[in-house]
């Protein structure tokens, strides 16, 4: 057992700096070890990280448990550095300049004091203030109470009579895509004492106004493109949502169309924007409310995969410093020397507040997506690829359905080259495979094959010339995508697992992990052990059930809602988090291979993962860029929606099929595309790259095809493009009944299926 006193972190015999300095750590931070045996046969032994056995740990160091204090260390440390950065905006062009602006930390601090002062000053004078309406009064009395919010020893199943709930501040909700000023009203919020909430501005009009009428949010900050969704919902819902009486705006008011101004006033609502504030609050500065470690930092809410209404997880200051203790131990540290992080996938979920967190407590330069203001085609991997190449990072978070594109993207790259470079290229691939293949921390780096043109054009053309690693949480990946993108840009690349429960990432992985697929230990801050879940096929014995996790960084229960609190807790206040998990037993890493709900069985009594499926479909044909697959347990094979792009799917048709047309509808080419004779040479085609990635009953028999068709307006992926299949089911129930009983298995002679009987 490693002994626990050769990891100086949490000890408050160090300097706060010195504590962070020596971080991270090694290798051994991405291994589990049994820290208790099980007393009981239905759950596995107790596994913590291999650097801290004894205990779990609360923050990286005494005096820097609470976000605002480690965002305050780092203006310390590196005030004159780059910390935010975005693609100026121009409101009449709709399109963003070609570089980007930075604000330095000790800039965005100053504008933070700014801006959670006007916050408060103009909320507190707010001519539609009414004191009978508690949240309301939360506003008025917000300089008297704020040192009073946060409720010790009552979360999970103890939180009987609401003690967290009542014990906060007014809700301040945010509803924008990620831009700088979503982070900078986060810093705010944060530093006076401010619990926040997020809107989705992608599951409809329905889940914002849940959020704002549960929550009784007085104040929205928000685009300027969102303020007519708020004002429809308030003319709407009155009553439900009396409390809203400001917006506040991240874009210039003078943008704003006068008739909605008169609008808000005649629904009691003020409209400024965060540049009036941030002046209110410069010339009445507010010195900082700084929170204690039980305040409720925010509350998240889940966007859900089943079509219910979203829970909303409550997550202290101590939540959020436990998530970004885990990052600082894993992950390289800017330390102000110009390291950059892209910060792209959804601040409404936690995983990348998360992220962002760690890398504003640790020096990096953030930067931020393109705006789409007003825009009506919107393109989202392309935008993506235009600020990468503009912004050119060092790190970033990507979802699992984005890595397979770049996947794609690379084969299709390296297709188009001359039969010379095509060679060599594989031959440098098949090099770093080799090496990377080795041990853990092997890099493959090679001065010689890194320079070479062709190769080197690649990472040049996604923008990536300066990534060190990626990192993916959102849902399990092929491993093959991981070892791939690895070698074809030589760089590292990170899985982390983790839910809105554990305020995003509980565990990481070694970025030059030589088996690729796992991800990684458990943090410091916390503790884990497995369910046995026997009629799935999963036995503790063989390290494989539903993973159960407890410790600092577990959130302190659903908002409101202390029936599904006590549905994801037992009495020893393990949460259960509904995925199963593989444990190596060597290492303790973490894998997750299923979900206890997301799996089907076929009629031969199979059990599918349709996860598994889509990504090894994904990963193998640049053909395909969307793919859900569908089973019924009364059929013997599985059924899919296949998203390809038009020009790819007219390709295709063209070289594939023997037509030669160019100009062409996208509804003739759909309508070409799903006869009977085309998808089974479209089938043929995928099935082939796939024949041994999976086993014959895995296999698509039949498909329909669609330019994407997985998309959140049609409400079947949640915003972070995970399939909601409880809703995509329905949605697309006539579509399967027509490939399952009028057109049946495309597959002629069914030797996939025979493969498996």
């Amino acid at each position: 057992m490693t002994n626990f006193k050769s990891y100086p972190l949490y000890d408050s015999s160090l300097s706060k700096h010195q504590a962070i300095n020596n971080l991270p750590f090694d290798d051994d931070i991405y291994d589990s070890i049994i820290s208790k045996p099980s007393n009981n046969e239905k759950y596995s032994p107790i596994f913590r990280n291999k650097t801290s056995t004894s205990r779990l740990i609360e923050s990286i160091h005494p005096d820097l448990d609470t976000y605002p204090k480690l965002f305050n260390n780092a203006v310390e440390l590196y005030g004159s550095k780059p910390c935010l950065g975005a693609r100026p905006y121009n409101y009449i062009t709709h399109s963003s300049e070609n570089h980007f602006k930075s604000y330095t930390y000790a800039e965005i601090n100053e504008r933070k004091k700014n801006l959670g002062s006007g916050i408060i000053h103009s909320l507190a004078a707010n001519r539609y203030i009414d004191a009978n309406l508690h949240s309301h009064r939360l506003i008025l009395n917000h300089l008297r109470d704020w040192s009073r919010y946060g409720s010790k020893g009552f979360s999970g199943v103890l939180n009987t009579h609401q003690q967290i709930e009542q014990n906060t501040s007014f809700i301040l909700s945010i509803f924008s895509a990620n831009r700088l000023e979503w982070i900078l009203t986060d810093l705010s919020c944060s530093a006076y004492s401010i619990t926040n909430t997020a809107l989705y501005d992608t599951l409809g009009p329905e889940v914002t106004k849940y959020i704002l009428e549960l929550t009784a949010s007085p104040i929205v900050v928000c685009s300027i493109d969102k303020i007519e969704t708020i004002l429809k919902l308030k003319a709407e819902f009155g009553k439900e949502l009396e409390n809203i009486i400001q917006i506040v705006s991240m874009d210039p008011i003078e943008y704003l169309p006068t008739n909605l101004i008169t609008q808000a006033k005649q629904l009691n609502i003020e409209i400024h924007d965060i540049f009036q504030l941030e002046q209110l609050g410069s010339s009445k500065r507010i010195q900082e409310l700084p929170p204690n470690k039980d305040t409720l930092y925010t509350i998240s809410f889940t966007s859900g995969t089943t079509g219910s209404k979203p829970k909303g997880a409550m997550l202290s200051q101590t939540n959020a410093v436990t998530g970004l203790s885990l990052l600082a131990s894993t992950e390289p540290h800017a330390r102000g020397d110009g390291s950059k992080a892209f910060i792209f996938l959804p601040l409404t979920h936690i995983y990348e507040r998360e992220t962002s967190g760690f890398a504003l407590s640790t020096g990096y330069y953030l930067g931020f997506p393109q705006l789409t203001i007003y825009k009506k085609q919107i393109d989202v991997f392309n935008n993506l690829l235009e600020d990468l190449r503009v912004f050119q990072p060092h790190y970033f978070s990507i979802v699992p359905r984005i890595l397979t594109k770049f996947e794609a993207l690379i084969k299709t790259l390296i297709k188009d080259m001359n039969d010379d470079e095509q060679s060599k290229v594989g031959e440098i691939i098949d090099w770093k495979l080799s090496q990377q293949a080795k041990s853990d921390g092997s890099t493959g780096f090679n001065s010689k094959f890194d320079h070479y043109a062709p190769y080197r054009s690649i990472k040049e053309f996604l923008g990536l010339q300066n990534v060190k690693w990626l990192q993916t949480a959102s849902a399990p990946v092929a491993p093959s995508t991981l070892i791939y993108l690895k070698a074809s840009l030589s760089i590292g690349m990170r899985q982390l697992y983790g839910l809105t429960e554990t305020f995003g990432a509980i565990t990481n992985s070694n970025a030059y992990e030589c088996n690729p697929g796992s991800c990684g230990g458990i943090s410091p801050t916390g503790e884990f052990k497995l369910r046995n879940v026997s009629d799935m096929g999963y036995n503790i014995n063989e390290l494989k059930g539903e993973l159960l996790i407890r410790g600092p960084q577990v959130f302190q229960g659903y908002y409101h809602n202390l029936e599904e609190t006590k549905n994801v807790f037992d009495d020893e206040e393990w949460f259960h988090t509904g995925d199963i998990a593989r444990i190596d037993p060597q290492t303790g890493r973490v894998y997750i291979i299923d979900r206890v709900k997301n799996f089907f069985k076929l009629q031969q009594g199979e059990y599918i993962s349709p996860e598994k499926i889509e990504n090894r479909y994904l990963s193998s044909n640049p053909l395909i860029a969307q793919l859900y697959v569908h089973g019924d347990s009364l059929k013997n094979y599985v059924v899919g929606i296949v998203g390809v792009e038009f020009d790819k799917g007219l390709k295709f048709l063209n070289d594939q099929c023997g037509y030669n047309k160019l100009d062409i509808t996208h509804d003739e080419l759909l309508f070409e595309l799903n006869k009977v004779d085309i998808k089974k040479k479209f089938l043929r085609h995928i099935n082939e790259s796939v024949k041994d990635k999976l086993n014959g009953y895995e296999k698509l028999h039949n498909i329909h095809i669609e330019i994407n068709p997985l998309t959140v307006e049609r409400e079947v992926v949640t915003p972070t493009f995970k399939i909601r299949r409880g809703v995509a089911s329905k949605f697309f129930s006539t579509v399967f009944h027509r490939l399952y009983e009028l057109e049946q298995s495309l597959l002629d002679d069914m030797k996939y299926l025979k493969s498996k009987l």
